[in-house]
């Protein structure tokens, strides 16, 4: 479940790439603005992870990993539909909003060993194999954006993008949530 959970918060990762194309090809930015969107994309992740590290630590890791879930889902559900790009602004602070849980989520998705109930002895060899599962957003992420914004320009290829991170958001909430319910009440290692 950790790992399905990494896959679906790398996808969101690997789809930041798309900010300032977005910004360029369908909010109109000229292109050092558009690139000015990936700069504020480099701010957030920062800020992002510890925030998110702090949440995690006071209230637990599952229920950041969700609240920042439901942030990308609110972020690219918005993005996705199309309705706020004559609103460059409000389009900008939406793609902040997803960018906080895409960020957040890279900074505490490896926090929840403790509540899974893995030993402290074994974290590395578990974070070995989730990581060989959780990263092949690497693999095939780039095609399939290169294949969306190809075979539908404009506006639309975009639109997709953002459908894919919608989609893999609501399997990686649902991940999050059922491991949630597993883990609780159990016994953990400290």
């Amino acid at each position: 479940m950790m790992a399905v959970i990494i896959v679906c918060a790398y996808v969101g990762y690997k789809i930041t790439d798309d900010y300032s194309l977005y910004a360029n090809e369908v909010l109109g930015f000229n292109e050092v603005s558009a690139a000015g969107v990936g700069t504020m994309a480099l701010w957030i992740r920062p800020v992002s992870a510890v925030l998110a590290g702090i949440v995690a630590d006071r209230f637990e890791g599952t229920k950041a990993i969700i609240w920042c879930f439901a942030l990308i889902i609110f972020g690219s559900v918005l993005t996705f539909l199309g309705v706020l790009e004559h609103l460059a602004w409000l389009a900008l602070t939406i793609l902040a909003t997803s960018l906080i849980g895409v960020y957040g989520l890279r900074g505490i998705y490896f926090a929840v060993m403790k509540e899974a109930g893995i030993p402290l002895v074994a974290t590395g060899a578990a974070v070995g194999i989730i990581s060989i599962v959780g990263y092949t957003p690497d693999i095939f992420m780039g095609p399939l954006m290169g294949f969306l914004l190809d075979n539908f320009p404009g506006a639309a290829g975009h639109q997709y993008v953002f459908l894919v991170l919608t989609i893999f958001s609501i399997i990686g909430l649902l991940v999050s949530i059922r491991f949630r319910i597993i883990t609780e009440g159990k016994t953990r290692y400290e």
